[in-house]
């Protein structure tokens, strides 16, 4: 049987664990607004050369923190974006989810070459790669989202999810971006 696969961030105070047996998709997202997210959290070693962000999309309730939990932070870049979860204690990254857990889903954000996820599947949103990068598998990575998602609601397995209190609402308040911050963090234009 396979372990579980632990991350930790930079500086060792946060843990989590996602299931070893959990379903997901391996995908490098170049968008705008994970390259920013990266930054503002002066975290670039989480991006790749071309700007990527590796993301494992799977199931919240795969997810569980193990140590350092109360160091948990949430970040958007707009009041509407999506809720960006960073360890507060050092800056790294460690998660992206919708604003509420209805549809369960989370893009595990992993520093580049993370072994035990499988090969990056998907090359999403491009346009915004510093180099580059050929657009690949989208598909796969839309229908691998929404497979999971119904899965999970069928049979209940979708609730459980560190993100969101029973209430519904983030475990921890957002705090959203300025204009002025969120400009201050984009990404250079490639060239």
């Amino acid at each position: 049987m396979p372990a579980d696969r632990n991350l930790a961030c930079r500086c060792g105070a946060m843990h989590w664990t996602i299931a070893a047996d959990t379903p997901g998709t391996h995908v490098e997202c170049y968008c705008a607004d994970c390259q920013t997210f990266a930054r503002h959290l002066k975290a670039v070693d989480w991006l790749d050369a071309a700007g990527g962000t590796e993301i494992f999309q799977t199931l919240p309730s795969a997810v569980r923190f193990t140590e350092g939990e109360d160091n948990l932070r949430l970040l958007r870049l707009s009041p509407k974006g999506l809720m960006r979860w960073y360890a507060g204690c050092c800056g790294t990254p460690i998660a992206n989810t919708l604003a509420t857990p209805g549809m369960p889903f989370v893009g595990m954000i992993l520093k580049p070459g993370t072994p035990g996820f499988g090969p990056v599947v998907t090359h999403a949103n491009v346009g915004a790669a510093l180099k580059p990068v050929r657009q690949s598998g989208i598909a796969r990575a839309v229908f691998g989202v929404l497979a999971r998602a119904l899965r999970a609601k069928l049979t209940a397995s979708g609730r459980a999810t560190p993100f969101f209190g029973a209430d519904r609402a983030p475990v921890v308040a957002p705090e959203i971006l300025t204009l002025a911050e969120r400009d201050a963090a984009r990404p250079p234009k490639a060239g």
